[in-house]
């Protein structure tokens, strides 16, 4: 018994003095930087500024053989900290952030809408892949106030053929029947915008409907597809070429089209993070699977946390999709036969591979976060946030996961410029602050980063999705939208919402500067915050035009 509280003692030790080597270091170098700063200040040497830039001051940081933080912001947690918490999660008796055990009454608070495949594949033309005649009958388990179905689908369809124009080729999509389409919540006939419900109309298509225009060509016809996108540009969704969109399917786990350049950040559609037996077990299911979405050009992975990069999806997508990483990852996704990999520090910039000529870029920025997958890896690779610029502009930030740091996020701006069209930005797993304080933001620090950036819109993710952290699990959104109003910016911030599509018009400056009056609702708004409109709803479609 003494020889094993000897070990004990030993290895506590040990921890201590490599725990205090590690916190001592990294003060080090963070003072020297900021120290560096102040003198490049006060001197207005042009030497030292440079040195002192946001590159240089939130540089890549290794300690020990680790990656580590180089923000003032951010402590060390430690093994204690860490085993106390997760002793207290397990004792406590009171139910988590408040999820009811009533499963309709979670699926009425927490919808889960249907990504509109038909802008997603860019076209209207939508094939029934049983035969059947499809119906737009009411679901009447999840409508009982009578609201119409998702546009298109009934719990009574099992799977669909979506003809991309792109690439003349179908996607076979299968649904499960029981736990997915029967899941999807159709449109609520409020609309909520600045606090104030707008009653709508919110009438659903038919597969039938959405086809009819094309049988004198042909389903899938050169004359069809033109109809197709004719179609949605009357109902005031931008020709692909000239849109973004977002879908976020759960975390931050998020489909991005960049005119037709398809993004999927932090993978993540299992209904368990880990498996079935540990858990921790989704809220809501995902709303759609990775075989529902159109192929993927490029993966984005902020880290390696399995509530942002999941083991079988890497397996599905292989190598059929560019993987971009920050450095360390490439040798976990070697594991599963991964070749095609852009390794990432903070601060690189590289032209999308293929996409160099139409101007697409991605930077890897700096996060206040952590990484590893298990107990004896942890910040052996890096982790980050990205930015995609076209044109040398900033359009899309993917935050992954960040604690706040003011300078951090005013440096990003400094470097890449203001105006960036969307900020993807958690918003929830914040509580109890004291623990998660140094790596998530909670939704104040949410709104704060969209200013620092100079973002002209702010989508709060990485909430509801799993039950994480102490806060109620509906309360980042409530905050969110609160924190919006009190900042003046409730017209630009929006919390996601399971499978809802949003449509952003976007062209680039050159673009939208040579066009016609005609397409003046196409032009970029200018860099003020104040230029964007509210988000609206299309009749009789989930998707959302901001």
């Amino acid at each position: 018994m003494g020889a094993k509280i000897n070990v004990s003692i030993v290895v506590i030790a040990i921890y201590s003095l490599y725990y205090g080597y590690m916190s001592t270091a990294r003060w080090s170098a963070i003072k020297r930087r900021r120290l560096r700063a102040k003198q490049a200040k006060d001197s207005g040497d042009l030497e030292i500024l440079r040195n002192s830039s946001p590159e240089e001051q939130f540089a890549v940081l290794v300690v020990g053989g680790r990656f580590v933080n180089p923000f003032p912001e951010y402590r060390e947690h430690g093994i204690f900290e860490f085993i106390v918490w997760k002793i207290v999660e397990v004792i406590r008796w009171n139910p988590r952030a408040g999820v009811p055990r009533d499963k309709t009454l979670l699926a009425e608070l927490l919808p889960l809408y249907r990504p509109d495949f038909e802008v997603l594949f860019d076209t209207s033309t939508v094939v029934a892949a049983t035969g059947s005649d499809l119906k737009t009958e009411s679901n009447p388990d999840l409508s009982p106030s009578g609201n119409a179905s998702p546009m298109g689908l009934t719990s009574s369809v099992t799977s669909a053929v979506y003809y991309s124009s792109d690439t003349g080729s179908s996607t076979n999509i299968q649904f499960d029947s029981m736990t997915l389409a029967d899941s999807w919540t159709p449109i609520s006939q409020r609309y909520v915008a600045n606090a104030t419900s707008h009653a709508g109309s919110h009438e659903a298509h038919s597969l039938s409907d959405t086809s009819s225009n094309t049988t004198s060509s042909g389903p899938h016809s050169p004359a069809a597809d033109e109809t197709a996108t004719r179609s949605m540009i009357s109902n005031g969704i931008p020709p692909r070429d000239e849109r973004l969109t977002v879908t976020w399917i759960g975390q931050s786990c998020i489909f991005i089209q960049c005119h037709g350049i398809n993004f999927l950040t932090d993978p993540l559609f299992s209904a368990h993070i880990i498996n079935s037996l540990i858990g921790p077990k989704r809220l809501r299911p995902s709303p759609c699977q990775l075989e529902h979405l159109p192929r993927i050009d490029f993966v984005l992975v902020s880290h390696d946390h399995p509530d942002h990069l999941e083991d079988e999806t890497i397996r599905k997508i292989g190598n059929s999709a560019m993987w971009i990483v920050p450095v360390g990852l490439r040798r976990y996704l070697a594991r599963y036969g991964i070749y095609r990999v852009a390794e990432m520090k903070w601060w690189d910039k590289i032209p999308l591979p293929g996409k160099e000529r139409d101007g697409w870029e991605i930077a890897c920025t700096p996060a206040m976060h952590w990484s590893g997958r298990y107990l004896y890896d942890s910040n052996r690779s890096l982790w980050c946030s990205f930015l995609i610029l076209h044109n040398t502009r900033p359009v899309i930030f993917h935050a992954g996961d960040t604690g706040y740091s003011a300078e951090l996020f005013k440096g990003i701006s400094q470097v890449y410029g203001t105006g960036c069209e969307l900020a993807l930005v958690p918003c929830g797993a914040y509580s109890p602050r004291w623990h998660l304080q140094p790596q998530h933001v909670d939704p104040a620090e949410s709104v704060q980063i969209m200013i620092d950036l100079g973002a002209k819109r702010l989508v709060g993710v990485h909430w509801a999705t799993f039950m994480l952290s102490d806060e109620h699990y509906l309360e980042p959104k409530q905050k969110l939208e609160q924190e919006a109003v009190a900042a003046g910016l409730q017209d630009k911030v929006w919390a996601a919402e399971f499978g809802r599509t949003i449509v952003v018009p976007y062209r680039s400056a050159d673009e939208a500067g040579s066009g016609s009056d005609d397409d003046a609702v196409f032009r970029l708004p200018d860099a003020r915050v104040s230029s964007i409109g509210r988000l609206r709803a299309l009749e009789g479609r989930h998707t959302l035009i901001w």
